[in-house]
């Protein structure tokens, strides 16, 4: 039998059996060292200390403004943010893993904030835990918490607790093992006199959310890449909300992260055809919409108007565009009627009439071939009308699936302001109150309760910021079908007394008006919108056929 094999047999490792070869061997290198500054850029993302005492940064993470950011936008994530008044880099940790399903649902995050605001309920079921859990307030938030206080306080070994760690996370499939380690969990409570209801409340917390909690390492991780966007979002606002648009958003649509460039100060530019890049570019407190955001415009036409641009000089005209490039007649109507030919100096209908002349005509003006011609039809056609503002606007939503010219809610401003209605940055002043609110859709989740019905939390913004709408079991089931559109919402409820963001909604409508249709919106507990990407099969229509509209949207909304 060999060192190895007898070490196996004894199941102790012996590292002298893993000694790397004194012969020096060539190891590959995998990406460069990132260099920690770049070009013009005068900060060191990497520089922690640095990052982590920004106090403009510390009050981004503080008060929830954290639409954007890495990990923590999400508004269950950005509420827990407030509760805590989490603005170090520990708690934010903390934050990353309580946040977690498994300790969410168990109750430990109501508790874990009760016990951060009042350090007078920060108990311990056994007293030897407070060594060990000090810094959670005698709450298992990590892995780690479940190995030291399985180890150290209850008395198994450091490998049982591992298993014990790992079966919990539903890496353990034998029922068996299972059922050993619960034994002999219970067993060795006994053993350390603890009380059976001591016993039960530690093995209830740790079986709660032992498969969810991140280890403490994972919550770092997090927690510093979220410090670090928060950083750029402080401190470089265009440029960071311009690359969250590049990289199609996060946690919401394209749609939030405009209104919210909008809150922070930043001015929406329309897509240019002389200066838009294929990517939204942000600088100087403006972000420029790239041809990316353009439904329907193909990605060679718009690198081949890039590449001319870029070769021969900006675009004089539309005839000029046209001439020197090969857009189809819909691509240069889409570019003209969503205002990327502003430049040209002529009206929208002025610029589509021409269009109908170079193109549908066919009189261009190439040298002096109907150069006469051409210069008459222009001046007859030539008109100051432009489109009124509620088409613009829906030709906006339509191409990019969002308005820049308005906000929806600027449609309803009877409503907006109204005295009767208060807007979501005035929510501070009416917490217990009863309140009546209007907002635009952003997000939603559905969630089941414990006693298995089903509730809604809707995410609303208005013109001043976002709030969340919540719709418990007996609201959700009556107003249901109403919750599948984008707004805009008229709800009644009372805000939150601990919450001040949320208002428990008793009522709710949905706002009709001609000039705005209410959209439909795929919705999911998950809270992933990809039905149009979803395999569709011929099955499903005739499925669908048989059962009828109403049905469907009864069946789906309840």
């Amino acid at each position: 039998m060999t060192e190895l094999t007898k070490n196996r047999a004894t199941n102790v490792i012996n590292m002298a059996d893993y000694n790397l070869s004194a012969k020096k061997e060539i190891i590959p290198k995998i990406h460069a060292v990132i260099p920690r500054k770049s070009g013009k850029i005068d900060f060191d993302i990497f520089d922690q200390e640095m990052i982590f005492n920004d106090e403009k940064t510390k009050e981004l993470i503080r008060t929830g403004n954290t639409i954007g950011c890495f990990y923590i936008e999400s508004p269950g994530m950005r509420s827990l943010l407030k509760k805590l008044k989490c603005d170090t880099f520990e708690m934010l940790t903390a934050a990353s893993s309580i946040i977690r399903p498994g300790v969410a649902e168990s109750g430990m995050m109501q508790e874990f904030i009760a016990r951060h605001k009042n350090p007078n309920r920060r108990k311990y079921l056994i007293p030897e835990m407070e060594k060990h859990l000090r810094e959670t307030y005698g709450i298992m938030i990590y892995q780690e918490d479940v190995l030291k206080i399985a180890h150290h306080v209850v008395g198994f070994s450091l490998e049982e607790a591992d298993l014990l760690r790992r079966a919990m996370s539903g890496k353990m499939r034998s029922h068996s093992e299972m059922k050993k380690l619960s034994d002999k969990f219970f067993v060795l409570c006994k053993k350390k006199n603890y009380s059976h209801n001591v016993s039960m409340a530690l093995w209830k917390q740790i079986e709660s959310f032992a498969g969810y909690a991140f280890n403490k390492a994972h919550s770092a991780s997090f927690a510093i890449l979220s410090f670090q966007v928060a950083y750029l979002k402080v401190h470089f606002p265009a440029q960071f909300m311009a690359n969250v648009l590049n990289n199609r958003g996060g946690y919401y649509s394209a749609a939030v992260y405009i209104q919210e460039s909008k809150r922070m100060g930043l001015r929406i530019l329309l897509p240019n055809i002389n200066k838009s890049k294929y990517e939204y570019v942000g600088k100087n407190g403006e972000i420029r919409i790239g041809f990316m955001a353009i439904k329907s415009l193909m990605r060679n036409s718009i690198e081949q108007v890039i590449e001319e641009r870029n070769k021969n000089g900006q675009f004089s005209s539309l005839s000029n565009l046209i001439y020197r490039t090969n857009l189809s007649y819909k691509e240069a109507a889409l570019l003209i009627t969503i205002g990327a030919m502003r430049c040209f100096e002529k009206t929208r209908p002025t610029l589509m009439r021409l269009l109908d002349i170079y193109i549908v005509s066919q009189k261009i003006m190439v040298g002096d071939l109907f150069q006469h011609e051409a210069y008459k039809l222009e001046g007859e056609v030539a008109t100051d009308v432009e489109y009124t503002i509620e088409k613009i606007c829906a030709i906006e939503l339509e191409t990019f699936g969002y308005m820049i010219s308005r906000h929806p809610l600027q449609f309803f401003s009877y409503l907006t302001n109204n005295q009767n209605v208060i807007s979501a940055k005035e929510i501070p002043k009416h917490r217990g109150k009863i309140v009546r609110m209007v907002g635009w859709f952003m997000t939603s989740k559905r969630i089941k309760t414990k006693k298995g019905k089903i509730m809604k939390f809707l995410s609303l913004e208005d013109l001043t910021g976002t709030f969340e709408a919540i719709l418990f079991p007996k609201v959700y089931a009556q107003f249901a079908e109403k919750t599948l559109s984008m707004g805009p919402y008229f709800v009644k409820g009372r805000i939150d007394d601990e919450d001040g963001d949320n208002i428990i909604v008793s009522n709710l409508a949905i706002i009709s008006d001609k000039l705005i249709s209410a959209i439909a919106q795929k919705d999911s507990a998950e809270t992933q919108y990809t039905g149009d990407k979803e395999k569709v099969y011929e099955e499903e229509f005739m499925i669908i056929d048989s059962l009828g509209k109403e049905k469907l949207r009864r069946a789906y909304a309840s």
